[in-house]
């Protein structure tokens, strides 16, 4: 045990000078003050899009993006870059370049997946639309980009051609775009409003992508390598680490379900099928172990019998991030069709839900107690456990929700159906 507190001391000392460097570091930036920092629509794409469009600079910085990517040089006469484009009865493509060349085309899909999660077939639903634009299978380049590299999922791929997976490019900001943003940054060296710009983009994507501690983490690593007693504790405390996340998100279920009891005048559903399954320690130890059917659990709340529909509930889930909304089962016991059901179809969407096969309307929980960003149980970083631990801090997050909840009931007058 007292190699272990030594241990954890040193730890410490060393976490301890990284926050006093910090702390004299200017931490005004632009892009945190107006978006969600993990926002992937409306700040990451819009914004990387707009440096692809622009008119001084855009053609370099396709030039330089390109080989990040895995792309060959390519020689175009004219490109249409769009954010947000839509294809018809397929979605919504975050990012698309569409090069005209002398006597060809090609097309570059880039799916940029922040915290969001994959939708059935999605990449193949990108794929046959571009197909269907005209584009031969050469022609088209699907790219992946997430925070660290995380390869799409099996759902998202289904029905892809085989060569067509091997040839998708996976990129990640951790790596690629901030290398990228680091290039754009000497391009524009003598520009300083764009020069500027690009270099509180590549702090924010530092920041997201935990980057930004890599001296910390570099010093601690070679700390722990420089004797064997350190090593054989970090392998012990992986599986310690794992166990309190685990724990930590009981808790949090567990105070949630008691405060929605009682504020919310709904009868709590504990027994249904899944996707639509009750919280458990068992599936949240499951969710930490990367057991297969480790996600979609959560709290889920029946309102009230549509006729002619099915049953109308409130949903509290995670996948990785925790997020709410509302879901019809329909009277075969089916769960997804919400998406072709148009009950309260505006009312959601006026606020800022999303609509999918499964869910009538779905958002994120955003939280002050972890400055306005998306409450992460997956990666259940140190800030979100110090939340969690701290009773105080808890019970003011499960406010938030419930609060937040309430809100979205009173405005849909679904509260006392």
């Amino acid at each position: 045990m007292e190699n272990y507190k030594i241990f954890l001391e040193n730890l410490s000392l060393i976490s301890r000078k990284y926050k006093i460097i910090n702390s004299t570091k200017e931490t005004f930036n632009i892009f945190s003050i107006l978006r969600n920092e993990y926002d992937e629509v409306n700040l990451h794409s819009k914004f990387i899009t707009e440096l692809l469009k622009d008119k001084n600079h855009g053609r370099k910085f396709i030039e330089l993006l390109l080989p990040i990517i895995g792309v060959e040089k390519i020689n175009y006469k004219r490109v249409n870059i769009f954010s947000e484009y839509s294809v018809k009865d397929n979605g919504r493509i975050d990012i698309i370049l569409k090069f005209f060349l002398e006597d060809n085309k090609k097309v570059i899909v880039i799916e940029n997946k922040i915290y969001a999660d994959d939708q059935y077939q999605q990449l193949k639903r990108y794929y046959d639309s571009m197909l269907m634009e005209g584009y031969k299978s050469e022609e088209i380049e699907l790219v992946y980009l997430t925070l660290a590299g995380a390869e799409p999922s099996e759902d998202s791929i289904k029905g892809l051609p085989a060569a067509v997976r091997e040839n998708m490019r996976i990129i990640s900001y951790k790596d690629d775009i901030i290398t990228w943003i680091e290039d754009c940054i000497k391009e524009v060296a003598q520009v300083p409003i764009i020069r500027e710009t690009l270099v509180q983009y590549e702090s924010l994507l530092k920041k997201i992508t935990g980057k930004g501690e890599r001296i910390m983490t570099e010093e601690m690593k070679n700390m722990i390598l420089s004797n064997k007693d350190y090593l054989d504790m970090v392998y012990k405390l992986t599986d310690v680490l794992v166990k309190i996340k685990q724990e930590l998100q009981l808790k949090f279920w567990e105070k949630l379900e008691e405060k929605l009891n009682n504020s919310l005048n709904l009868q709590l559903e504990k027994r249904l099928e899944y996707p639509n399954h009750h919280y458990s320690e068992n599936l949240i130890e499951k969710f930490y172990t990367n057991s297969r059917n480790n996600r979609f659990y959560g709290l889920m709340y029946f309102i009230k019998d549509l006729e002619n529909r099915g049953k109308l509930y409130l949903r509290i889930e995670v996948s990785d991030n925790l997020y709410f909304g509302f879901r019809i089962i329909n009277n075969e016991g089916n769960s997804t069709t919400n998406k072709k059901d148009d009950y309260l179809e505006k009312e959601l969407l006026d606020l800022k839900f999303s609509r999918t096969d499964w869910w009538l309307g779905w958002k994120y929980f955003c939280s002050s107690e972890l400055q306005n960003q998306f409450i992460n149980f997956k990666e259940l970083d140190s800030n979100l456990a110090n939340v969690l631990r701290d009773n105080k801090k808890l019970e003011r997050l499960t406010s938030e929700i419930e609060e937040e909840i309430l809100e979205k009931l009173t405005i849909l007058n679904l509260l006392n159906q």
